[in-house]
């Protein structure tokens, strides 16, 4: 489900030049079908005394020498009326109807100055407005009423997969992985929700460009009677930075698993309405025993050419070989690289731009996925949006990697705790440089 609200103007204005035929009741009102600017004079007018009703009246019928259009919406969409180059102290009230039994939908005095303004959003083609314009206490003259249609540029965009996941009860359950290309909008927030083990910690990134809508995220237990609040009570970590993508780790130290919800949405103050953003999430599997998915080590990584730390995220049920499936993402569009394991996780290697965490230590050994004709090979490629796209044939999605049950000599056994980076080429950072992702633990 979506719902726009908040719109960017793609407007056509036809200004008259001349006064617009405007009437002094609200059942003579001059008819307009258009959006546009038109001139007006209330010199002549007295005071009607119409309000309208509702919730507004009280401001309406405090409108003095008014006038009156009755306006037809030429097409579906949101709407602005203002007094915008009028010469004098404006106030300004719509009623959806027609005439004397139209309703007060909203009034205001000042928005400019002592001109006015008022929004009327979702109307559809064939709807009727009455429009009514006057002056503060005995203040009368000419102006112009702007009629302005906007565009909502988030109308059209589909919705993702997930919806609809409006809120907490709705929340769809999510594993560890990498989820691309999901949308939400300022009315249609996204939910989410996964277990956390006692003790594990979880790192949750959305990655996304926030001129296009700033994300924010918020995390609670689903128990949580605040769920679904957004920013406020109950948050166990939240992602509220004005910046582009947000990045979050929580250590669950309640003493036993944790049911969560993460909310996502789109911010108040946000210049846009809506966003697409990628979700990637690590360390949200291990509730209840068999082992966790994605527990970190070496994060954030050093952040590669772009700016951001190359992200390396996994998760169980690829039904190829191990059953592991590797994705890594926000990497350096048109470069290549290659997935590492190790039977150690251990401090940091400066290699290159970044840290190696899989050697340095006695007894650690490593292996790389880039046997060329075999299941051990994941050569790949970051495409535009810095997702890397599997080269050699080795995942059944495309992206990321499906890990064999053999690295080289070794099989992985039920039990064994394997490590993983991704490695990739940065030669935006200078010609022969390279990086890695941070490291995932991973219990099979």
């Amino acid at each position: 489900m979506r719902i726009s609200t908040l719109l960017i103007p793609a407007m056509t204005l036809a200004l008259v030049s001349s006064a617009y035929s405007q009437n002094n009741t609200p059942d003579t009102a001059a008819p307009i079908n258009t959006s546009g600017s038109f001139a007006f004079d209330t010199g002549p007018f007295t005071t009607s005394g119409f309000n309208g009703g509702g919730s507004c009246a009280g401001g309406a019928s405090s409108i003095n020498q008014d006038g009156f259009w009755q306006w037809t919406a030429p097409a579906n969409g949101d709407y602005t009326f203002d007094t915008l180059n009028s010469n004098y102290d404006t106030k300004l009230s719509v009623h959806l109807g027609v005439g004397s039994a139209a309703t007060c939908a909203d009034y205001n005095d000042d928005t400019f100055g002592l001109l006015s303004e008022v929004s009327l959003d979702g109307l559809a083609a064939g709807d009727t407005v009455l429009i009514q314009i006057g002056g503060f206490g005995s203040d009368s003259g000419t102006g112009s009423m702007n009629i302005t249609h906007f565009v909502d540029p988030c109308d059209g965009v589909p919705d993702d997969a997930f919806e609809d996941n409006d809120d907490c009860a709705s929340a769809t359950v999510i594993g560890n992985g990498a989820n691309t290309g999901l949308f939400v909008t300022r009315s249609d927030p996204d939910f989410y929700t996964f277990c956390v083990a006692a003790g594990a910690s979880v790192q949750i990134d959305l990655l996304f460009t926030s001129v296009q809508g700033n994300v924010d995220a918020f995390l609670r237990e689903a128990s949580s009677p605040n769920c679904g609040n957004g920013a406020g009570a109950g948050i166990l970590v939240q992602g509220f930075t004005a910046t582009d993508n947000e990045a979050m780790t929580w250590v669950n130290t309640t003493g036993g698993d944790a049911d969560v919800v993460l909310e996502v949405n789109i911010n108040a103050f946000s210049a846009t309405n809506c966003n697409q953003y990628d979700l990637v999430i690590a360390g949200a599997e291990g509730c209840g025993g068999g082992g966790s998915t994605g527990l970190l080590f070496c994060n954030p990584s050093t952040p590669n050419s772009t700016g951001n730390p190359t992200i390396l995220a996994g998760s169980f049920g690829s039904g190829v070989g191990s059953g592991l499936h590797l994705e890594c993402l926000d990497g350096v569009p048109g470069e290549f690289g290659y997935y590492l394991a190790g039977n150690m996780a251990t401090p940091g290697i400066p290699v290159s731009q970044g840290k190696l965490c899989l050697l340095g230590v006695p007894g650690a050994t490593l292996f790389r996925f880039n046997i060329a004709g075999t299941p051990a090979s994941s050569i790949s490629q970051f495409d535009a949006s810095g997702v890397m796209q599997n080269l050699a044939g080795t995942s059944q999605v495309g992206s990321g990697f499906d890990v064999p049950s053999a690295m080289q000599t070794v099989v992985i056994m039920p039990g064994e705790t394997w490590h993983f980076q991704a490695w990739h080429r940065d030669t935006g950072a200078g010609v022969g440089e390279s990086n890695f992702s941070n490291g995932i633990s991973v219990t099979f």
